[in-house]
């Protein structure tokens, strides 16, 4: 188990991460994610006051809002999304992530990589962790007071709480093509079912 994250470490690394002079790491070594994703929100919590208001919709609106054409943004790290799965439809745009040792590595391209995902800062962003707190907030007044996003909400309780609410199914991990390719019936691309005879090709 890593030693408890102090609140003065994580103002190090947030002044850090606003130089760019932390290296992230994409992928660290195999640990306990839970426990790591856990000290990372209490290291956080608190530590460092948000400049603005952060809108939060609870996981009952998701669905609405995603309906309406928000997109669900994951800032959490590789690790703690294959523990608990995720959405093929979610983009993954990581904020931190935890070493063996517990250190804090913050994204230093975390702006650049939203901007590069949402080109139109009217785009609708749903930003989510693992328990909608600190990374979140931290992540949606980022977005808003640095890049100007107008619609960037937090779901509360974050991924935790949403698939408790709603299960992953087995649909919602099917990475769907958008382009057919040679060969390739269009039919499948609309309903994810090959409706062709065996051996049959369209070109």
């Amino acid at each position: 188990r890593h030693p408890r994250i102090r609140h003065t470490q994580l103002l190090d690394t947030m002044a850090a991460m606003s130089a760019s002079s932390v290296t992230f790491k994409t992928a660290v070594a195999p640990r306990v994610v839970r426990s790591r994703a856990t000290k990372l929100t209490r290291a956080t919590r608190g530590s460092v006051a948000t400049q603005a208001a952060v809108t939060k919709i609870p996981v009952s609106e998701v669905k609405d809002h995603l309906d309406r054409g928000f997109v669900l943004v994951d800032i959490r790290d590789p690790d703690e999304a294959q523990e608990t799965g995720y959405k093929s439809s979610w983009k993954n745009v990581v904020l931190a992530a935890m070493d063996e040792e517990g250190n804090i590595h913050m994204n230093p391209n975390f702006l650049a990589q939203i901007r590069q995902e949402f080109p139109n800062t009217m785009s609708r962003i749903l930003i989510a962790c693992d328990d909608g707190t600190t990374r979140s907030e931290k992540a949606c007044t980022a977005i808003v007071e640095k890049c100007g996003y107008t619609q960037c909400k937090v779901i509360e309780g974050g991924i935790d709480a949403y698939l408790a609410a709603y299960p992953l199914t087995q649909a919602d991990k099917v990475k769907w093509r958008t382009r057919p390719e040679i060969g390739q019936d269009l039919s499948v691309l609309v309903s994810g079912v090959d409706t062709r005879q065996a051996g049959e090709i369209y070109y």
